[in-house]
């Protein structure tokens, strides 16, 4: 019975330093919280993209990493190319000063178209003096009056392209709008008193 007593008694105070050093020993949990705890004081910087924290025991390394979205933005757009807009072909205006009146046009047609009726008129007279047509387009109409008429064709065609010519974006048509019914009025002019050569040499 002594003996049995002793035992017991022998067996508990081994084991009540063993259940006083397990009692004291801080555990893991309350560790982890109070890295938790440091961890939510520290303040929040937006700037920085990474931020370590206070490791724990046992090896664990934390890293706190925040987003900076004004960073991503102004990357964003610095890779966002834009296009060079080329600009567009001017237009080319003509002032109405550039433009020659109409009133000179209208005198240069008015000669011309009569230059032509004195071509007709000297040629009439000319065929029935003995001569002989040597324009191919004008003979048929060489002895009636129908060359009066026949002969103002090409002058109404020129009366155009020199108007025409007179509004032209191009500049060295725009000054010679005048040559074409000019050199008509030459033409018609020279061949009518060639013309009264002839019918004054029969």
């Amino acid at each position: 019975m002594i003996l049995a007593t002793i035992t017991l008694a022998f067996h508990l105070i081994v084991a009540l330093p063993a259940a006083a050093d397990v009692t004291s020993s801080p555990s893991f949990k309350p560790a982890v919280a109070s890295t938790k705890s440091a961890a939510s004081t520290q303040p929040a910087n937006t700037n920085s993209t990474s931020a370590e924290l206070p490791q724990p025991a046992g090896g664990l390394r934390l890293t706190a990493t925040t987003l900076d979205p004004a960073g991503q933005n102004s990357q964003s757009l610095e890779t966002i190319r834009v296009p060079s807009i080329e600009p567009a072909k001017p237009t080319k205006v003509i002032s109405v000063e550039q433009i020659a009146s109409r009133k000179s046009w209208l005198i240069l047609s008015i000669i011309q178209h009569s230059a032509a009726t004195f071509d007709a008129a000297s040629t009439r007279d000319a065929v029935s003096s003995g001569a002989h047509e040597s324009d191919p387009m004008m003979r048929p109409f060489a002895g009636s009056p129908g060359i009066y008429a026949a002969i103002q064709g090409g002058p109404f065609l020129l009366d155009y392209a020199a108007r025409h010519m007179q509004r032209s974006s191009n500049n060295f048509l725009r000054h010679t709008w005048w040559l074409p019914q000019s050199a008509s009025t030459g033409l018609f002019l020279f061949s009518g008193v060639h013309n009264l050569h002839v019918a004054n040499q029969h």
